[in-house]
């Protein structure tokens, strides 16, 4: 079961599951159909989706949240480093290492992976984040998720598996064409807590 704030599908759905196709089948499937929105589509979907994620009951709180910046289509929070309310922390990856997040103090610099990341600033603990904003390829209806296969943000909050009563509240953002019905889910990944949309929030519940 799940609550979902607005109804969300709105575009063509897909229905494959976990277990009727390949995993990485289905990020390279997912990854073409993000990569092939119009950059003004990919604009409005993170305005929309940032305007949803302000009015989040969740958002009244925090100050300091981890964020990302979208690249190659990807729904793009980058607005919200602007909000005079909000301190964000920007991930910094280090291949094969779990991520570090920096409240940047200066120019961002390119990152290993094309993604620009901060060079200099307030390094803070993942854990002491209330809201960590989540990148994804594709993502189901129960707060299951599908990276880019890094395994970053998994073994970054692998410690919420078992225990969620301390550590961030996990958002995923991404455009409604990447919400598949059920992924399944393996014992190293960690699950959303909420999923935002152009579309809608969808709010998996026990």
């Amino acid at each position: 079961m799940l609550a979902v704030d607005q109804s969300v599908g709105q575009h063509e759905p897909v229905e494959q599951r976990a277990d009727d196709r390949n995993l990485g089948d289905l990020r390279i499937d997912m990854l073409a159909r993000r990569k092939a929105l119009p950059p003004d589509v990919v604009a409005r979907h993170s305005d929309t989706v940032v305007q949803r994620l302000r009015s989040l009951p969740e958002m009244e709180v925090p100050e300091l949240i981890g964020a990302y910046l979208g690249v190659r289509g990807e729904v793009n929070p980058a607005a919200l480093l602007d909000d005079p309310d909000l301190r964000v922390a920007l991930p910094v990856t280090t291949p094969g290492q779990p991520l570090q997040f920096v409240v940047p103090d200066g120019p961002l610099v390119q990152g290993p992976f094309g993604i620009r990341q901060p060079d200099e600033g307030l390094d803070v603990d993942p854990m002491s984040l209330a809201v960590v904003l989540v990148p994804l390829v594709a993502a189901d209806r129960h707060g299951n998720r599908i990276g880019h296969g890094a395994g970053f943000y998994d073994r970054t909050f692998a410690g919420l598996i078992t225990d969620r009563s301390c550590g961030p509240l996990l958002i995923g953002l991404c455009h409604d064409i990447q919400v598949v019905e059920s992924l399944g889910s393996r014992e190293w990944d960690v699950p959303l807590d909420l999923l935002v949309t152009e579309v809608g929030v969808i709010r998996p519940t026990a």
